[in-house]
């Protein structure tokens, strides 16, 4: 199991509906908020590639304006990497084109 901690930005006036979008979300757990919009919240995957997805649904949320991950446990990940039973994917930093956003 990978194990994240976020601080999810959100327009202050909206961060109540925000903070509960964030908790209907499987995986997410909300456990404050601040009068500027910052939403502190933890989140449960099996991966941590499953913890990106859960991330980008995060992001969809409306008035969400930024998670920024402050803390990540993957230890049950590192030792099944460590025993050879699971392999990550490797990131080469490179971006990939994208589509273009015109449309024609």
């Amino acid at each position: 199991m990978v194990v994240g901690g976020f601080v999810v930005q959100c327009l202050p006036d909206e961060r109540n509906k925000a903070a509960q979008a964030l908790s209907a979300l499987q995986g997410v757990e909300v456990y404050g908020d601040d009068e500027q919009g910052n939403v502190v919240v933890v989140a449960e995957a099996d991966s941590s590639g499953e913890l990106g997805e859960v991330v980008k649904r995060m992001e969809k949320v409306d008035s969400v304006l930024n998670v920024g991950m402050t803390y990540m446990n993957m230890e049950d990940e590192a030792e099944q990497i460590a025993s050879g039973e699971s392999t990550p994917k490797v990131f080469d930093g490179r971006k990939r084109k994208r589509d273009s956003l015109e449309t024609p």
